[in-house]
This record gives structure tokens, sequence and C-alpha cells, in this order.
């Protein structure tokens, strides 16, 4: 009965043509009856998680709209364009899409989050010349830093779950992360590869690039465990990504930098230089409800946006049509995220959580191994890595601890397992197909982009990293009791 509303919201996803909102909601109303009347939880544990939550849905929604606007912008003004020629210098590569995923996105994400990386990468790989269903699927295989999205919060409330360090969490959290960097790096060059319409790589070719991305993902995983150490967590995955993109924009460029895009990368620098500034002023000082807006990316992208229109080209048609269309798009975008965190919050605040954790805690030394799906089903549920530890942490915790097992080494997997399958959740699922589909055109190259088409490819990748942790909790974990 726990499990219910999460298949049920499922299920809803299989409809055809049905509305990104429709799922969630009906799966949060359904998580709430099934809280309320099967299991008798007090309707003051909702109010209570809705409380506890609400300002958190608020920073969401204002986050995603400052994401749709200064992308509206880039994309208005050309400077989208130009950023791309600089990043690529040779359309749809392969390098051009480990660039993108091992470098630019996971960078965005571990600055910003909540999906902003999505809204601003995604359009620089359709600018690259990517199809909008690889586009979208490159950007969501760039999300593969998760226990560093948004300078580290989801690790922080891992590490106190588990009574550790934040270091010596982020640290566990590296090791078990080596899957997601090294699985990402040879996905992006398959998805990448078979896309290229020039030319036909052969199978020789393929699993030259496969070898490739595997090893761009190892050296990301080298940079951020060495970050980690020497600097600490919040900023070692921001450190790891941003050095990436300089390598391999050093390849792709062939060694020079110059002639670089101008005006163009003003308002991301805006972005990122201030969400980090705000980050750490938030981290330094008590500042209450003015820390937390210095320290949201929504303040500086919004920023960003604005200053930019004072300086980058745009014509009166387009700044016309800017605001309709960017409330679109927020609409589309932000409203199904929002739904799907709530979800999650009623979950957990309903009681369901607990017994479905509780109940495979039942079945003992086998937990091991379905550790990381119960890990992963937390993200895949909350797309949240802060809001997955949440859930789930407590009873990772006591299961670890009744199985002899540390908890450093199970919150650590939590952590890493988590992060990673949100990729194939509903919500960044949702989010990249709305912002992908408007370039869907009749003559796009095949595969056509849909929601489906995008789970296909994710959700097996996601299942099979989920496996590989099981191996490692069945065989490791015992060993740190």
């Amino acid at each position: 009965m726990a499990i219910v509303p999460v298949l049920f919201t499922l299920g809803l996803l299989a409809i055809p043509r049905i509305s990104g909102t429709v799922p969630p909601l009906l799966g949060t109303f359904s998580a709430a009856a099934v809280a309320l009347w099967y299991f008798k939880a007090p309707a003051d544990d909702l109010i209570t998680a809705w409380n506890d939550n609400f300002w958190t849905l608020i920073k969401v929604l204002a986050i995603i709209g400052g994401g749709v606007l200064l992308s509206g912008v880039m994309d208005r003004t050309g400077a989208q364009r130009k950023l791309a020629n600089w990043l690529s210098a040779g359309g749809p590569t392969i390098a051009a899409a480990l660039l993108m995923a091992h470098g630019v996105v996971p960078f965005l994400e571990t600055v910003t989050g909540f999906g902003v990386s999505v809204l601003i990468g995604l359009p620089l790989l359709l600018s690259l010349g990517f199809t909008p269903y690889r586009a979208a699927l490159l950007t969501l295989l760039g999300l593969m830093i998760g226990p560093w999205g948004s300078m580290g919060p989801g690790t922080l409330v891992a590490a106190e779950v588990a009574g550790a360090s934040l270091t010596d969490m982020g640290l566990v959290s590296g090791l078990m992360n080596l899957i997601p960097f090294v699985v990402s790096g040879v996905a992006v060059s398959i998805v990448a590869g078979n896309g290229l319409t020039d030319q036909k790589l052969s199978w020789g070719q393929r699993f030259a690039w496969a070898g490739v991305g595997a090893g761009s993902g190892l050296l990301l995983w080298a940079l951020t465990m060495i970050a980690n150490l020497l600097l600490g967590t919040p900023v070692a995955g921001a450190v790891s990504t941003l050095m990436m993109s300089v390598l391999w924009l050093l390849y792709i460029r062939r060694g020079r930098l110059t002639p670089g895009p101008g005006r163009s990368l003003i308002p991301y620098l805006i972005l990122m230089i201030g969400t980090i500034t705000g980050q750490l002023i938030y981290r330094a000082y008590d500042l209450g409800v003015l820390g937390e807006v210095l320290a949201s990316p929504a303040l500086w992208s919004t920023t960003g946006a604005l200053v930019s229109l004072t300086f980058l080209p745009v014509d009166a048609d387009s700044m016309r049509a800017l605001p309709k269309a960017s409330l679109h798009m927020w609409w589309n975008a932000a409203m199904p995220t929002a739904l799907y965190i709530l979800l999650g919050v009623i979950i957990a605040g309903g009681g369901l959580a607990d017994v479905i954790a509780g109940s495979l805690v039942d079945l003992g030394p086998v937990y091991l191994f379905l550790l990381p799906f119960v890990a992963g089903l937390s993200g895949y549920i909350t797309a949240s890595g802060t809001g997955a530890n949440a859930m789930f942490g407590a009873t990772q915790v006591a299961a670890a601890q009744g199985l002899g097992v540390s908890p450093l080494w199970t919150m650590g997997m939590q952590n890493s397992a988590a992060g990673w399958a949100i990729i194939a959740g509903p919500a960044r699922i949702e989010l990249a197909y709305r912002m992908a589909e408007v370039y869907q055109r009749s003559t796009t190259p095949k595969p056509t982009l849909s929601r489906g088409a995008l789970v296909k490819v994710l959700l097996p990748i996601v299942l099979l990293s989920l496996t590989l942790w099981g191996i490692v909790a069945v065989i490791f974990l015992p060993m740190t009791g």
C-alpha cells in the first residue's frame, strides 16, 4: 500500500499526451489518501511536512523562473549561438558532448542546482547542433555530480544523519560516485557518437570513444576527490568540473581559448560568480532571509538576464514576446518539478517512506544489495539529493547499524545513488522534455523526442549502476562495520 502512490504516478506517466502536471498532482493526492485512510497518519503530520517545505517549493519555483528568463534572453539576443560556437568550434562532436556533460552542465549544477543546469545547458547543446532528443539525454547525463549539487546541502544532510564530518562524507560519497562518473562518460560517448550524421564510426572507433568517455569520468572523479580533500566538500564539484571544462575546451580548440565569446559570456559569469559569492556569504554570516536571497541562483540568473538586455542586441518583436514566452515555459517546467517535490514531501511526512524502507530492512543481509535501490527510489521520487537523504537517511543508518555496517559508508552510498537516480526521475525528464520539445520539427532526424524515449535510455543506465552499487555493497560494506 505504501508503494501504490509511486506506482500510480508512474502509470499516469505512461499515458500519451497527458499534461506534465497531472501525474505528480494526482500522485500527491493518492499519497495523502493512503497515509490518512490506510495508515491512519495524523493530518497534522502532513500539514507539518507541508509547512516545513513550503519555502523550499517557493525557492525552487523562483530558481526555475530565473533560469527560464536567462535562457530566453540568451536565445533571443543570439548570445547562445556565439557561446556555442566558442565552446564547440566543430559542431556536434563527441568531444563537445563530453565538454558539456563532464564540464559545463555539472559545473552549472554545482553552482545552481534545482534543474537550472538543464535550463541553461540544454539550449547550449542545441546550439552546438545536437538534436532535441540527444541534447536532452546529454544534459541529463551531465547531472551525475549529485553529491556536490548546489554546493553540497544534500551531502551536509547525509553527514549529519551519519554523525560524520562533512569532509569525510564528501570523500566517501566521492568514492561511491566513481560509478556515475565513468558510466556517464561511456553513455555520453555512445549517445553523441550515434548521432553523428557526417560520418559513420566503425566499431573500433566506437570502443575507442567509449574508452575516452570512461577516461574523462575517471579524470573528473580524481579531480573531485583531490578538490574535496584540499578545498572542502562544498566547492569540490565546482572546482573539478570547471577544470574539466577548461581541459576539454583546450582539446577542442587545439590549445587556444581565444578569440573568446566576448560579452555573450557575461550573463553566465554574473550567475556563477554571484551565486558562489552569495553561497559563501550565506555560510559565513547569519543574515536570515537576506542571506537566503543572496545565496539563491534565482537572484543572480534574473540579474544576469536583465543586465544583459542593456548591452546585448535584441529586436523589438523578440523583446515584446519574451515575458509571455518565459511565463509559459516557466509554468510548463516549474510546476511539475514542484509537484514531484511535494509528492516526496507527502510520502515522507505521511510515513509511507518509513514503511517502504522498514519492510526492506526486515530482509536482513539481503538488504545490503537493495540499499542502493532504496536510495535510488528516494532520489527518483524527490528529484532532490537533500530531500532524498532527509527521506530515507535515518532508515538507512538504522539498517546499517542493525547489520553491523558503517553509517558513514552507508550514507555515502545513499548520497551518491540518490543523486544519480534523479537523472531518470520524472521531474528532471519533464523539465528536459519541456525545454527541448520547442525545437522538435517534423524534419528533425530521429529518434523523435518524447518522455518515453528518454526513459528508455536513462532508466536502464540507472538500474545498471544501482546493480553495480548493490554488488559493491554486498562485498565491501560488511568490512566497514
